[in-house]
Order: C-alpha cells, then sequence, then structure tokens
C-alpha cells in the first residue's frame, strides 16, 4: 500500500478544529509518508490558520509540502523513508519466502546510487483530499489535489465535495499545455494519470510559471459548507474506492453500517 492518511483532532485549541485527509501515493509511498508527517504541524503554524481564515492556510500548505520536499531536510526525510519502504518491502518478501529483485522499490534505489537523494520526490507523489471542521463556527472546508475524493452525505443523499483532476479536463488540459506539457490517452505526458498532486517534482520544473500553474500542480480545490444537523457523515477515499463504488452506493453502505 502507498497510500497514508491523518485524523487530528482538536488540533486548533479553543476554536476546537478537526482536520482528516488521505493521501494516494504513486511511485512509491514516499511522498504520502512525508505529507502525513508534516502536513497538520504546518497547517498550525500557517498565520492564516491562526487567524482563522481556513481557506487561505489549506491552500498554503498544500503548497507548502511541495516547498519542503525541496529543502534539504525534505530530500534527507524522502531519502529516509525510501530506504525504510526498502527494507520493509525486503521483510515482507523473506516472510513469504520470495524475492524478486525487480521489484519498483530495488529499481528505485538504484537510481538514487546514480543520480542523487533529490530524485525521491521527483519520480514520487501522491494525491491530498483534506476535510476541515470548523466545530465552532460549524463549517465544512474540503481541500483537493488530485484524483481522490470527499463525498458529504446529508440525510442519506451523497453530494461530492471535490472533483476528480484528471488530465482530459478542459481546465486540467489547457493549463498542462501552457506549461509546455501535453496529454496522451488521459495521461501527463504519456505518464501520470492524474493533473495535481503533492510531489512529482519533475513536472513543476518550468521556471517561467508559479506553483498553482505547473504542468502538475499541488494547488488545491476548495469547497466551504456548512456544518448542520442533515449532515449524516463524511467520506474520503481513494480512487480505487470510486472506481467500483458509486458516491451514493459508498454512501449507502456506510448508512447501512452506522445504523
Amino acid at each position: 500500500m502507498e497510500d497514508a492518511h491523518i485524523h487530528a483532532i482538536d488540533i486548533g485549541g479553543k476554536k476546537s478544529i478537526d482536520v482528516f485527509g488521505v493521501f494516494d501515493g504513486h511511485g512509491g509511498k514516499e511522498v504520502s509518508q512525508y505529507v502525513q508527517s508534516h502536513f497538520v504541524t504546518e497547517l498550525q503554524h500557517n498565520p492564516n490558520f491562526e487567524s482563522g481564515n481556513y481557506k487561505d492556510a489549506l491552500k498554503q500548505n498544500f503548497l507548502k509540502m511541495d516547498e519542503l520536499m525541496r529543502t534539504t531536510q525534505g530530500k534527507l526525510e524522502l531519502t529516509q523513508f525510501a530506504k525504510r519502504s526498502k527494507e520493509e518491502d525486503d521483510e515482507q518478501e523473506a516472510r513469504l519466502g520470495s524475492r524478486n529483485s525487480n521489484t519498483q522499490m530495488d529499481l528505485l534505489m538504484k537510481m538514487f546510487k546514480n543520480k542523487g537523494d533529490d530524485d525521491v520526490a521527483k519520480m514520487t507523489g501522491c494525491t491530498s483530499c483534506v476535510c476541515l471542521i470548523d466545530n465552532a463556527n460549524k463549517k465544512l472546508y474540503f481541500a483537493n489535489a488530485g484524483d481522490s475524493r470527499v463525498v458529504l452525505c446529508k440525510k442519506g443523499l451523497a453530494y461530492p465535495m471535490s472533483i476528480d483532476h484528471k488530465p482530459d479536463l478542459d481546465i486540467e488540459r489547457n493549463r498542462i499545455y501552457k506549461a509546455e506539457g501535453y496529454v496522451t490517452e488521459g495521461r501527463v505526458k504519456g505518464n501520470l494519470n492524474l493533473s495535481r498532486g503533492l510531489g512529482d517534482l519533475e513536472y513543476k520544473e518550468n521556471p517561467k510559471l508559479p506553483p498553482e500553474e505547473q504542468m502538475i500542480t499541488a494547488n488545491p480545490d476548495i469547497i466551504v459548507e456548512d456544518l448542520t444537523k442533515d449532515c449524516d457523515f463524511i467520506i474520503i477515499g481513494c480512487d480505487g474506492i470510486w472506481d467500483c463504488l458509486t458516491n451514493q452506493e459508498a454512501c449507502d453502505r456506510v448508512k447501512k453500517a452506522l445504523d
């Protein structure tokens, strides 16, 4: 599994803020683990979070994750995550009594030796789908970059609170082409089948463009909703869930389990 998640309760002190999120990794689990480790702490230190401007705080925090991954400390941590993942994979394969010398992590570690530590966040990435609950002011903030999805169930009905960021969407395709990229077979440069996310820094190196306009961007879409008595629950899930279930089917299953 390359996914990670956060569930941080009451991180705002007297402001009573809860944060939940799913980070669906691709190319490896290093970036999703890195974001899991830093997302909440960095959010708490954001001036907009401290002042109660949670919409801007979330946007800035998504972009901040990429900034941190470019630092010397960030590169070091990502390399450590990669080595730990390699060790975990080796242990698991040893328990199963098999060893595949061509695993993805083997190839990744070989590339580290040839290209340097900064390659981890270039070749791996993750989606980021986060819900911030402002209990004091009864507000819900949904922030998404990638093809994970968040759904709000109200009175048994499913309401999508995010858009799946796929390269074939007009707004995504236009940004990709303006950033000197292209889309083929639904993938950015024939590779990534999502158009926003954290990490994947090799797609974010156009010096003429700000982070929001890069081929792949960490810039999230943000939706704000009122937290009312009609709200039953919230589902945050990676694309594997939504490939199998519609929004309503997922809500029906959760509601049945809760009842």
